[in-house]
């Protein structure tokens, strides 16, 4: 009797043993799954996972740690989607926390602002130089209702316009942090129209006042005083009246087709044929303004070039306005030359309008085909010009794919050039 006792003692004692290492092992195991964040694999019938209390412990914490790591990666892709969507959009987007350190920049806020050297990490006022920015930003921290503000970024030596706005976001770096977001979008080109508009509107109001006053001076004076006018001061009045109204009409005239130009309501319309021919019929009226003693009017053609595509009555206009020039600011020229060459290595047709005449100062150089720009403001007007030829020239050259370009010094003469696309095929083709 005591023998068995001691056996089912001992027998007792093994079962116990042996359960409380399985319990340990499982412990351990279920511990290791946590720390190491991944589900735990049951090796263990089930049966004695359940007598061990442990069936129900080791589910949830599966379960669990399934939810932690599905979170885990979405939180994890929250950065990558940030930066995905951010970078795909054209406008510079740019993150810095409290201390104006840069935490993120899109693909747009590193091309725009800094191409050699990454932003990230780098303080905002180094990045961006711009006082009306900061000045933005101030005001910003005090009235979270400021909504945008357009400001001035000066980028290596030039001023960048911006429409800013900025809101408040959830730390990138930190978690418990709060970091701005900066949206830039650049309206540097509108600001530049802006001006030119501007510019323009002042430009075309001071070239219609002039012939106006003298208009409505003239006329004022032939009724008021008609009676006592001398017929000579009479005749003398009418035809200032006259050529001032024709230098007007002149002047709509050019701002109408400079305008149809800019706004491409009249698209040129190319066709196949010969520049030769064109050039060699409309040179024939200005061979008879030509003093033939002293005066030469030169035609120079590469017979590499044959017939191509342009729009005859634009190109005519492009000749017909450089000739012109020189007849009216080189009235003393002994050689008036047009040539035209072949440029095979970009295949275009290379045009040329050039005279020996009094040139163009050098400072003057870079503007000859701004709107209203005149070398002689005086002599232009005395002559008839507008200011608008050489900006017309560039609208129709440009609208045929071409560019424009001068070269001169002052007492040396006067060269420009345009080109054309060798097309030889009808557009469309």
């Amino acid at each position: 009797m005591v023998i068995f006792l001691s056996l089912l003692l001992c027998a007792a004692l093994i079962v116990l043993l042996t359960t409380a290492l399985k319990t340990r092992r499982i412990a351990r195991e279920l511990q290791d799954a946590v720390r190491l964040n991944r589900c735990m694999l049951v090796n263990e019938p089930s049966s004695m996972l359940k007598r061990l209390g442990f069936d129900g412990l080791i589910k949830e914490t599966n379960g669990l740690i399934d939810r932690y790591r599905g979170n885990a990666d979405v939180e994890s892709g929250h950065p990558k989607q940030l930066e995905a969507m951010l970078g795909s959009i054209q406008e510079a987007v740019i993150i810095f926390n409290d201390e104006h350190v840069i935490e993120f920049v899109n693909d747009s806020a590193q091309r725009l602002f800094q191409r050699a050297r990454a932003l990230k990490g780098a303080r905002l006022e180094t990045a961006l130089r711009s006082a009306s920015l900061l000045d933005f930003l101030s005001a910003y921290r005090g009235d979270r209702s400021l909504k945008q503000q357009e400001v001035s970024v000066e980028r290596q030596g030039e001023v960048l316009w911006f429409e800013v706005s900025c809101a408040e976001v959830r730390g990138v770096s930190a978690q418990d942090a709060k970091s701005t977001l900066l949206v830039l979008h650049d309206i540097t080109r509108l600001k530049s129209l802006e001006v030119v508009r501007r510019d323009f509107v002042a430009n075309v109001s001071h070239e219609l006042r002039t012939p106006l006053t003298i208009i409505k001076g003239f006329a004022e004076t032939l009724v008021e005083d008609h009676a006592t006018l001398p017929v000579e001061t009479r005749a003398r009045f009418l035809d200032k009246i006259v050529n001032n109204a024709q230098r007007l009409h002149v002047l709509v005239e050019d701002l109408l087709e400079l305008s149809r130009l800019e706004s491409q309501s009249e698209q040129i319309q190319p066709s196949v044929q010969s520049l030769q021919q064109l050039l060699e019929e409309m040179l024939e009226p200005y061979r008879l303004r030509l003093n033939p003693e002293v005066q030469v009017l030169k035609l120079d053609f590469d017979e590499r070039v044959g017939e191509f595509a342009f729009d005859r009555f634009r190109i005519q206009q492009v000749f017909d306005n450089l000739i012109e020039n020189g007849f009216r600011y080189a009235p003393d020229f002994t050689l008036l030359a047009v040539s035209v060459r072949y440029d095979d290595a970009n295949d275009l047709i290379q045009c040329t309008v050039a005279d020996d005449g009094p040139g163009i100062p050098a400072k003057d150089v870079p503007h000859i085909f701004e709107r209203f720009y005149r070398v002689d403001k005086g002599r232009s007007r005395d002559s008839g010009g507008t200011g608008l030829g050489l900006s017309i020239i560039k609208h129709i050259v440009q609208q045929h794919g071409g560019g424009v370009s001068v070269e001169s010094e002052a007492g040396q003469g006067a060269a420009f050039h345009f080109s054309l696309p060798y097309v030889q095929s009808q557009p469309g083709e």
